[in-house]
């Protein structure tokens, strides 16, 4: 098993879900942040899987007050 490491963490500014229609089964998921973009391809699976966690754990925050 590797060891556990560190990474560097940064802000997310954007999000997109791009479908591929040369492959249905996959669906590219665009992050952007201050030090550029990274696309990663996820299933249907993780997509559900991710989007249940991060369902999760938003509710488990404190909600930010919305400027007047």
């Amino acid at each position: 098993m590797a060891e556990e490491q560190e990474l560097p963490a940064y802000p997310i500014r954007a999000y997109q879900l791009i479908p591929d229609p040369n492959q249905p089964t996959v669906v590219a998921l665009a992050i952007e942040t201050d030090q550029g973009h990274s696309l990663f391809l996820a299933t249907r699976e993780i997509l559900e899987d991710l989007g249940k966690d991060l369902l999760e754990r938003a509710a488990k925050m404190p909600v930010k007050a919305r400027p007047k």
